[in-house]
Formats: C-alpha cells, sequence, structure tokens
C-alpha cells in the first residue's frame, strides 16, 4: 500500500506486510528536511506507533538522479521562532527514539548536519558504501541536547569533537567498524539487503521486541 499525499515532496509513507517505510522525497534538493516535513513525519510516527499491526518502521530517501546519492542534505529552517524550531525537531526525533515498532534506518546516501539525528534515533541502521556523515558546526544551529548526546553516545565524545570542530567527513565504513550501522553495503545490494533485514525483524514476536527495547533504554546512561 502506497500513502499519497498532497503535496508531491513531502515524505512518502508505504506499507505491507507489518513493515511501513517512510521515504524522504525531495531527491532534487538533496532531500533537505523542512518544517513540514517534521510535522508529517511526527504525525505519520505517532499513527504507526497506535497500530498494532506495524512491527518494523524503514526510515529512507529517495536519491534518484541525484549524482551522489544524499540521503538528507540538513535542516532548512523556516520557523522563525528559535524555541518552536528546536522543539519540533527534538519532539519528532524524541518520538523516533521512542517508537513501538523497531526503526531501522535504510542510510541510502550522505547525511549532513542535525538531520543525522534522525538516523541516529533509530534502533537499527543500514548504510549504503561510500556514504559520508558531515557535522560542520555552521549547518548545526540547533539547541536540542538530545542532538549532541545522541552524536556523544554513537561516535564517543572525542568521534563526535571531530565530527563537529573540525568538519571532516567521517565514512560510513569507519562508523560501521564501530558498530554505529549494522552492515555497510554496495549500492546494487543495499535495497535487497535492507528488505530482509526488515522482513526478519518483523517476525518477531512482539512483546519479545517490546521487553528488549525497554531494556536496552533503561540501560542507557543519562
Amino acid at each position: 500500500m502506497t500513502v499519497n499525499i498532497a503535496s508531491p515532496d513531502l515524505p512518502l509513507l508505504t506499507y505491507a506486510g507489518g513493515i511501513a517505510t517512510i521515504r524522504l522525497n525531495r531527491p532534487l534538493f538533496s532531500n533537505w528536511v523542512r518544517d513540514e516535513d517534521l510535522r508529517w513525519i511526527l504525525s505519520t510516527l505517532l499513527a504507526l506507533d497506535a497500530d498494532p499491526a506495524v512491527k518494523v518502521v524503514v526510515l529512507t530517501a529517495n536519491t534518484g538522479g541525484q549524482a551522489r546519492p544524499v540521503f538528507c542534505g540538513g535542516y532548512e529552517i523556516t520557523e522563525a521562532n528559535p524555541e518552536a524550531r528546536d522543539a519540533l525537531f527534538t519532539t519528532t526525533t524524541t518520538a523516533l527514539a521512542q517508537l513501538r515498532p523497531v526503526t531501522l534506518c535504510a542510510l541510502s546516501g550522505s547525511v549532513y548536519g542535525p538531520a543525522l539525528d534522525l538516523v541516529l534515533a533509530c534502533d537499527i541502521r543500514v548504510a549504503v558504501s561510500g556514504a559520508t556523515i558531515h557535522l560542520p558546526m555552521e549547518m548545526s544551529p540547533l539547541n536540542s541536547k538530545s542532538f549532541y548526546a545522541r552524536v556523544g553516545r554513537h561516535l564517543g565524545i572525542d568521534g563526535a569533537r571531530r565530527a563537529f570542530l573540525s568538519g571532516n567527513a567521517i565514512s560510513a565504513e569507519e562508523l560501521g567498524a564501530r558498530g554505529v550501522f549494522e552492515g555497510v553495503v554496495r549500492p546494487d545490494a543495499f535495497d535487497g539487503y535492507v528488505s530482509t533485514l526488515a522482513r526478519q525483524i518483523a517476525t518477531l514476536e512482539a512483546r519479545t521486541i517490546q521487553s528488549v527495547k525497554q531494556a536496552l533504554d533503561a540501560a542507557l546512561p543519562g
């Protein structure tokens, strides 16, 4: 099932076999996320969370027509009120991190700035080989404690300092070696790998999934 939406560049939602896929859909503009995208994602996450038939939520992006695949080029700020802007972003990524279904990020290209929080908020992450992560300070305007905490937790404090303060890209392969990604997969095998993994997760018993997620969340520092 594909959910049709009025605006052609808002994210797309597809659903089949207990697996819901949210796909960023602004490929000609490097899949930049805007406030309306975050509102759409947030409302969609809440609806999926309330549907017991949904066992897996895959977050990915349309990279068709791009010279170099970009999962998300950043967060285009359109909200004038800084507090409202930060609250919208934090509320969306927090909802993703706390979702009842298992969340799987299929990183289909490079990611820039605070958009990385959408990736790290997922339970499991798979990256296409050659993808890079960019966190230059000028692209990180959000006052989001959860964003910085997630980057520090996954990259380590020294890795986070390096990423933010040097502005140098970090390869998916390097982060895969650190365990940030479940797999780093060549482009021709990427979609099949993600599909197989999502179906595998969807066969797990719902109560087991919830008990494991709750136990892991309780074990996290802070």
